[in-house]
């Protein structure tokens, strides 16, 4: 995925520059179809950082979070409310692919023109700080000696579901998922002793594993983190799980002008070329992957065939 994502930068960034002929002349709603405190929401706040710091739009930009139904209720509100506008943002990312294979009423992604991805996220394996297990390989051998899904882990969105679904069919093991709004709140239920563990991506826990509150024993990738060196693969713990990223990028509703949308692809080509874009990624492990316009959709394709491969559908 990372290869695919290099190999279309060179293409997808300048044509993106190129967009002339419109620019927002009234105030512009970036709708986060996710609670406050996840992932989605942490990267649009970046995003509107930058956006609002650098001065890249002529107008104020207001975040806006419609959470519920892994993205169907905000992208919801952007189809019913925000209609073909092109002064309209929408975070999009894995679970608003996943959730209309699962839900097919759930329409999600296709009300939405995508516009750029702009980084992709690694799954990590989480458990509290004073849990018993100090490995994936540990807790997977205590999972297989329980009866089935004794053991809960929280998610924050369709995406962490198939992460967890990836280490259930991986290991042959029965696991338990309580779904929640956000990446925050599963974070939170994991805190508070709610469940047992947990699988997100860093940049939801990263704070909270600095502090010691959380302990990370086993990521979904073939090599160690550089900012995690401690923390082994999935693989060298004889866990033959298949590596598994979530993607987050940016749309727009589905309708706007081609001007419109080439507009939005040369902001977000300055946003991933910003310093302090590349410092966030950099913080959080995560990867840069900017793949634009009709690049974009045809990774979107690539990535719906995965899911339905995973999910039997």
């Amino acid at each position: 995925m990372r290869f695919f994502a290099k190999c279309l930068l060179l293409a997808a960034i300048p044509c993106a520059a190129l967009a002339q002929g419109w620019k927002p002349t009234k105030d512009v709603e970036f709708v986060i179809p996710f609670a406050v405190g996840g992932g989605a929401d942490l990267l649009a706040r970046v995003i509107h950082k930058i956006i609002t710091e650098e001065k890249l739009v002529p107008v104020p930009v207001a975040l806006v979070n419609k959470p519920g139904g892994g993205g169907a209720a905000g992208i919801g509100y952007v189809s019913a409310t925000r209609k073909a506008d092109p002064n309209t943002l929408v975070l999009i990312n894995g679970s608003t692919q996943i959730t209309p294979i699962i839900t097919p009423a759930a329409k999600t992604i296709s009300e939405v023109q995508p516009v750029m991805n702009v980084m992709l996220d690694d799954f990590v394996f989480f458990v509290r700080a004073d849990a018993p297990w100090k490995s994936a390989a540990e807790f997977v051998k205590d999972a297989k000696s329980k009866p089935a899904k004794t053991y809960n882990f929280s998610t924050g969105g369709t995406t962490d579901v198939m992460a967890v679904t990836v280490l259930a069919k991986s290991t042959g093991t029965e696991l338990n998922t309580i779904n929640f709004n956000s990446g925050g709140e599963a974070l939170t239920a994991l805190l508070g002793g709610h469940v047992h563990a947990s699988l997100g991506n860093p940049l939801e826990f990263m704070g909270h594993l600095q502090k010691g509150a959380v302990r990370a024993i086993g990521v979904f990738r073939d090599t160690r983190f550089a900012l995690l060196p401690d923390v082994p693969t999935m693989k060298e713990q004889g866990i033959n799980a298949p590596n598994f990223q979530m993607w987050r990028g940016v749309g727009v509703p589905k309708g706007v002008p081609p001007e419109a949308a080439k507009y939005w692809e040369g902001v977000m080509a300055k946003v991933v070329a910003s310093q302090q874009f590349k410092a966030y990624l950099k913080d959080n492990a995560a990867s840069e992957a900017p793949i634009a316009g009709a690049a974009f959709e045809k990774f979107l394709t690539t990535q719906e065939r995965l899911y339905r491969d995973l999910l039997g559908k």
